[in-house]
């Protein structure tokens, strides 16, 4: 049966984060605490990463806190001190342009950021780098600040701060969201050179170009899914598996075989990441000659998994 095609709307740039965080969300009685949950693990995490490896090394990989290792140069305040300012002042502008709803939604994980990083300073100071290890110390900041985002951008949500400047950038011009946040935070990362040296700038200018890879790898492995292609004689057995234990669906394909031309049947069926070696499992025990192709994918929505529209800005 064809879908009727989704109608195209245009939308302001609050409506579409608003309309996107309902589309992931509303099927999921539990999700409001689990995305309360998971934005405050994002904020705490980014800020431990913040406190124990960027700012000791004065890592500039973009963002607000890039922002305050520079300033922390020129004005007599501690850079937690100068990241809670700039996000409070961010958020006063997001309030008037960008709207109230989005303005909650993010400064709740920018104000628990800031504060935990200022509370850190606070109860375990800092005096130097842990290590020594420049690289090393580059590479938790890297994962703690990309898992930290990924976690963020999965479920809608933003850490403000730079995000905010680009996002006002976007609504005021064609430029992209990504392009501008780019734009943004390269300027501080440039900067840094000139203010800490080379070694630290060449240090901030890697961390910048591949802390956006890394948030691309952690987001596809979260939504991870495996598609399986199944031919098997034992086609009643696989499909009371899936509805019964697996409590999912499958597509149900009559093919003929290429080189005997025998007529067989194929399922088609995506399973979570936890599902898959049960299934896999059951298939082999119950039909030792199935064949059976299993496909990573990243993307997988409709009934049962990510519930989206099509919509255009």
């Amino acid at each position: 049966m064809q879908q009727e095609p989704t109608e195209k709307r245009k939308l302001s740039l609050n409506s579409y984060i608003e309309d996107r965080n309902k589309r992931i969300y509303n099927h999921d009685p539990m999700t409001k605490h689990k995305r309360v949950f998971l934005m405050s693990f994002a904020a705490i995490f980014m800020a431990l990463g913040t406190h124990f490896f960027k700012y000791p090394n004065s890592f500039v990989i973009g963002g607000v806190e890039g922002m305050s290792i520079i300033a922390s140069m020129f004005v007599p305040f501690s850079r937690p001190q100068i990241t809670l300012f700039i996000n409070v002042s961010l958020l006063v502008i997001a309030f008037f342009i960008l709207g109230k709803k989005f303005t909650l939604r993010t400064g709740y994980v920018a104000i628990l950021n800031s504060l935990t990083a200022l509370l850190l300073e606070k109860i375990i100071p800092i005096d130097g780098t842990l290590t020594g290890n420049t690289m090393l110390e580059l590479f938790f900041t890297l994962i703690m600040s990309a898992g930290g985002s990924a976690i963020l951008f999965n479920i809608a949500a933003s850490s403000g701060g730079t995000d905010i400047i680009a996002m006002i950038v976007k609504k005021y011009s064609h430029i992209e969201v990504g392009r501008a946040l780019l734009f943004v935070d390269s300027l501080f990362t440039i900067a840094s050179i000139w203010i800490f040296g080379i070694e630290i700038g060449l240090f901030s200018i890697f961390g910048l170009l591949v802390k956006g890879l890394c948030v691309d790898i952690i987001i596809s492995s979260m939504n991870q899914a495996k598609m399986f292609i199944i031919i098997t004689s034992k086609t009643e057995e696989v499909g009371h598996f899936i509805k019964d234990d697996l409590n999912r669906s499958a597509t149900v394909i009559n093919a003929k075989g290429l080189y005997k031309g025998r007529d067989f049947t194929v399922y088609l069926c995506t399973t979570s990441k936890t599902e898959a070696p049960k299934f896999r499992i059951f298939i082999k025990n119950i039909d030792p000659q199935a064949f059976i192709t299993i496909l990573n994918t990243s993307t997988v929505m409709g009934k049962g998994w990510y519930q989206t529209d099509e919509l255009s800005d």
